[in-house]
């Protein structure tokens, strides 16, 4: 199961003089569920500690303290799943022809939002474990703003992402 989606096309080959305004180029994604690895990580461990407090509990607390531990391990389960279904489906990133948009909140709402044409700086920043697993963080600034205003948090493949902008952008990857 993918994380993103490209929805990268090119609705016909473009005929030398057209302009690349003509090039229909999209991308829809949510951060990545390697970005959130650890938490994973420790909500599947959470079942694991549960059988063995269940199987191996009684020899080392009284059973009070038994249930107490049983009720912290499914709290702990409880709110890991919360916060990594939270993550994911609160954020939407997308990147049409004309803008950029981060998407936040699943009841209240918080939009941003640059024009690809207003773009000044495109930044990449990974960790070395983001590197590692293929995602990081694409942050966009525009020329009217004083500093990063959209950031693509924890995105699969940044730097795609960041290429497929500079091709609406008109640049070169390379550039």
């Amino acid at each position: 199961m993918k994380d993103y989606k490209y929805l990268a096309a090119r609705d016909k080959e473009q005929p030398q003089g057209q302009s690349p305004e003509k090039e229909t180029m999209s991308y829809i994604a949510r951060p990545a569920w390697l970005n959130q690895w650890w938490q994973i990580g420790i909500m599947f461990l959470m079942p694991v500690v549960f059988v063995l407090a269940y199987l191996k509990g009684h020899q080392y607390f009284s059973s009070e303290n038994l249930r107490v531990i049983y009720v912290v391990i499914v709290a702990v389960f409880v709110y890991l799943s919360a916060v990594v279904i939270y993550r994911r489906y609160s954020w939407a990133y997308t990147i049409d022809g004309e803008t950029i948009e981060s998407r936040e909140g699943l009841i209240a709402r918080k939009v941003k939002s640059i024009r690809v044409q207003d773009l000044r700086n495109i930044n990449v920043n990974q960790s070395l474990w983001q590197r590692l697993v293929g995602v990081g963080d694409v942050e966009f600034s525009s020329a009217g703003g004083s500093g990063i205003e959209v950031v693509f948090c924890g995105v699969d493949k940044p730097l795609q992402v960041k290429q497929l902008v500079q091709r609406l952008q008109g640049k070169s990857p390379g550039a």
